[in-house]
């Protein structure tokens, strides 16, 4: 098949789907609506700027989205595959091309759902697309909502490397090692790293031996370190910056728990690496958590922005260590078995396929 996808181009999650579909023999080309890493694919940057700003970004889109029309229009591709529906969704919708599958990744139907210019917009791209790609029972239910048929939409997280993120055997430690902590979420509002700095202060003030590391970049960068050194916990919370996933696997062995507090999330791939790994989950009591996890076996929830119960949750793992531990190799499985990018790519590889036999090419 020739696929076709769209999106912007530093979209992280865009890379397993071009990998997979490239070394299954396919041909694959991207259409970048801003600049893009070499992903080792035929890419087209329509894009009429530099760095994508998520403020500003969607406003430029017009001319871009026109451009990718024409390299479609050009490419004739058997399929096209849009992710993020404020973006490549409404690109594929203006490229009126069949059959297009649109991927929901979480934010952008999260923060456009709740204005009406975006609703409106958000049914045309369904009515439009073939078939609708949701992360979870959660988003499919918004989706449904906005008039979408159940039989339209398939279920399907683009799932993690399972072989990359291998699993680490977990031992019981004593209280004369620190407990160890990290989260891999971008340095960004909606991920609620401030209310992890909150609850290491009370883990501090209890006595807690602890070190925290924040993997990854973002706007609150800054701002997260002079709330370190308020609360005068330098000496145990570093910020790593951006590494690659090499590292992130290193990183996610040497630690303990994993922590991932948002307020609202689509799927977690930081949340499946971790569990890969076998590291113990303290999270939002999210319903694309809960789907994961069960509380109290598996991981630890929480309510979002909850500041006392997040440091009651890393207290009940400090003083019961065994708990992590056993929930480990259940992690894996669960990873193994449903957010394998392998499995779920070959589930999607089918859905192409049925997609393509009973849909006529078409472009407007």
């Amino acid at each position: 098949m020739r696929i076709c996808y769209i999106c912007v181009g530093g979209f992280a999650h865009i890379a397993p789907y071009l990998n997979y579909f490239k070394e299954a023999g396919h041909d694959v080309c991207f259409i970048s609506l801003s600049p893009a890493p070499d992903y080792g694919v035929p890419t087209y940057n329509v894009g009429l700027w530099g760095q994508y700003s998520p403020t500003t970004g969607k406003w430029k889109y017009p001319i871009s989205i026109l451009r990718a029309r024409r390299i479609v229009r050009k490419l004739k591709p058997d399929i096209v595959h849009t992710h993020y529906i404020t973006s490549g969704g409404l690109a594929g919708l203006v490229c009126g091309f069949h059959p297009t599958i649109t991927t929901v990744h979480g934010s952008d139907l999260n923060e456009g759902i709740q204005k009406r210019f975006w609703r409106f917009l958000f049914k045309l791209i369904f009515n439009h697309s073939d078939c609708v790609n949701t992360c979870n029972e959660e988003q499919k239910r918004k989706v449904m909502a906005l008039g979408v048929a159940a039989e339209k939409i398939r279920v399907l997280t683009p799932g993690v490397d399972t072989d990359k993120f291998s699993f680490g055997q977990r031992q019981i430690k004593g209280r004369n090692q620190p407990l160890r902590m990290t989260t891999t979420r971008q340095l960004e509002k909606k991920y609620g790293h401030q209310t992890v700095i909150q609850a290491l202060s009370i883990l501090r003030s209890k006595g807690v031996d602890f070190q925290m590391t924040f993997v990854g970049d973002g706007p609150l960068l800054e701002e997260l370190k002079s709330q370190v050194k308020r609360e005068g916990l330098t000496d145990c919370v570093r910020f790593s910056g951006r590494v690659d996933k090499s590292r992130i696997v290193e990183i996610l062995h040497n630690n303990d728990i994993f922590l991932s507090t948002p307020f609202y999330d689509g799927i977690s791939i930081a949340l499946l690496e971790a569990m890969a790994t076998g590291l113990f989950p303290i999270v939002t009591d999210l319903e694309v958590n809960s789907d994961w996890l069960e509380d109290g076996v598996d991981g630890l929830l929480y309510k979002p922005g909850d500041v006392d119960a997040l440091a009651s949750c890393i207290l009940k793992i400090y003083n019961n260590p065994r708990l992590a531990v056993s929930a480990a190799q259940r992690n894996r499985s669960k990873v193994v078995k449903s957010g394998d990018t392998q499995t779920n790519m070959k589930l999607l590889e089918q859905i192409y396929e049925e997609l393509v036999r009973k849909t006529d090419r078409e472009t407007i």
